[in-house]
C-alpha cells in the first residue's frame, strides 16, 4: 500500500523522514544543488497544499516517493522554468497538478527501484482520478519520458521547447489522467490491486484544458 501524506507540518516526524530521504536521493546521490538544512532537502514548494506519495520497503524504510503540487498555488514549472511551456502561460487550475521529486532509494537493486517507480506511477494515477485531477505536468528528459512514462503505458505530450537543466536537456510534459490510462499502466506493470488508499469523495470539477 502507498502512503498518502498531505498537509505535512514541517516539524512532524514523517516530514523530517521524507525531507531526509530527499536529501539522500537528490543531493547526496544525484548531486543536485538544492537548499538543505541539517541533511534535509526542503524548498518553497513544500507548502500545506503539497502531497507526498510514499512507498516503503518490507523493513519499513522509504523505498521511494514523489511530490504532487497543485497549480492553484505556486509550483516549480511556473516559478522556475516557465519557458518550458512557451509560448503558453503556466496554467492554474484545480484539475492540473505538477509531479515533482520522484525518487527511489539508491541502495535498492535495479529491479526493486523499477518496481517502486511502477507503484508510485500507478498510485499517482489513482490519487489523481480520486481527486478530480485531469492533467499532470512534469519535467524530465525526453529519453526518460519515453523509457519510463511511455514504457509503463502512460502517454505524454510535450508542452514546449527543450532546455538545459543541470547540464541535461529536459522538457515539460503533460500527462492526461483517465481510467483508460490507469488500465494501460496496470496492464503493463501487472499491478492490478489498488495501491493508493481510496478517497472518501472525488472533487470532480469542470475542466480547464491546457492549450493543445
Amino acid at each position: 500500500m502507498i502512503e498518502v501524506h498531505p498537509s505535512l507540518p514541517a516539524d512532524s516526524p514523517v516530514a523530517q523522514e521524507l525531507y531526509h530521504f530527499r536529501y539522500r536521493v537528490f543531493v547526496q546521490h544525484a548531486g543536485w544543488e538544492l537548499p538543505c538544512q541539517k541533511q534535509q532537502e526542503r524548498d518553497q514548494f513544500d507548502t500545506p497544499g503539497a502531497v507526498h506519495l510514499v512507498s516503503r520497503a518490507a523493513n519499513g524504510r522509504i523505498a521511494g516517493l514523489l511530490r504532487l503540487l497543485p497549480t492553484t498555488a505556486p509550483y516549480m514549472i511556473e516559478k522556475l522554468w516557465p519557458d518550458l511551456l512557451a509560448p503558453y502561460p503556466a496554467p492554474r487550475s484545480p484539475q492540473i497538478w505538477e509531479v515533482t521529486r520522484l525518487g527511489t532509494d539508491p541502495e535498492l537493486g535495479l529491479l526493486e527501484r523499477g518496481q517502486t517507480v511502477a507503484e508510485l506511477v500507478t498510485a499517482c494515477l489513482e490519487y489523481g482520478l480520486d481527486h478530480g485531477i485531469q492533467q499532470m505536468l512534469a519535467v524530465m528528459s525526453e529519453d526518460h519520458a519515453r523509457r519510463v512514462v511511455m514504457g509503463m503505458g502512460w502517454r505524454y505530450e510535450r508542452c514546449g521547447p527543450t532546455r538545459l537543466l543541470g547540464g541535461s536537456p529536459v522538457i515539460a510534459l503533460r500527462l492526461r489522467l483517465s481510467e483508460d490510462a490507469l488500465a494501460r499502466v496496470r496492464q503493463r506493470t501487472r499491478l492490478t490491486a489498488r495501491l493508493c488508499p481510496q478517497a472518501h469523495s472525488s472533487r470532480a470539477l469542470p475542466a480547464l484544458a491546457l492549450p493543445a
